[in-house]
């Protein structure tokens, strides 16, 4: 039996809001092809993650669904994401593949879940992209249970160093189209009280990497 519920629950967009479900319900039909040269790490991510059946996993900025193959069957799953196109294809990849998931649209500023609702939640290739991501990471602390795990999944500026040539000329027009290609990882946890428990390179030459953290003060 597949559960897959849409609930419309949007807030009243920005310019950048609306130019990101814009640009996402016009690269939806495409987005799995585009996005191929990031699978790689996305399994990974997951593989590193080690979810296990019994976890509750929330997956924020869901896309198409492309993390499902990776997570255990068992495992109750929920996505949510902006883009109406985007929910659609989830909705559907999720029938495909078989299994129960409950299926948003909504903003990830503004959950609709409760408080400790869930083990593990899923921010890939979404940081880089959202106009607010630490009111995303404060939205996921609250959905956290106690011993909570984040799994950050994206092409952030490494610690310590400054923004490439190659990132700062490519990020006018990365913007637009893509993402923000000089955005740090470390500063938006900090600044939502998370701290990492791993950190690796995970795809295309250590360009993308995946990071596990916790709410700050966690030690589960």
């Amino acid at each position: 039996m597949h559960l897959c519920k849409t609930v419309d629950r949007l807030n009243e967009p920005d310019v950048e809001d609306w130019w990101n479900r814009v640009r996402y319900r016009g690269y939806a039909p495409v987005y799995d092809w585009l996005a191929w040269p990031m699978e790689r790490g996305r399994r990974r991510t997951i593989e590193w993650l080690a979810p296990t059946p019994k976890e509750r996993i929330l997956l924020v900025g869901c896309g198409t669904g492309a993390d499902l193959p990776y997570l255990p069957r068992a495992a109750p799953v929920t996505m949510i994401d902006a883009v109406p196109a985007m929910v659609r294809r989830a909705s559907a990849r999720a029938v495909q593949l078989g299994r129960s998931a409950d299926v948003h649209v909504g903003d990830a500023r503004a959950l609709p879940f409760g408080a400790d609702t869930y083990d593990l939640v899923l921010l890939h290739l979404f940081l880089s992209v959202v106009s607010d991501p630490v009111a995303v990471l404060h939205e996921t602390a609250r959905v956290l249970a106690a011993d909570g795990r984040v799994s950050i999944y994206d092409k952030f500026v490494p610690e310590g160093e400054a923004p490439s040539r190659i990132r700062r000329a490519l990020n006018p027009v990365a913007r637009v189209l893509v993402s923000d290609f000089t955005r740090r990882l470390e500063p938006l946890l900090a600044e939502a009280h998370f701290e990492k428990v791993a950190h690796r390179r995970a795809g295309l030459w250590g360009l993308y990497t995946a990071t596990i953290a916790r709410p700050a003060g966690d030690t589960g």
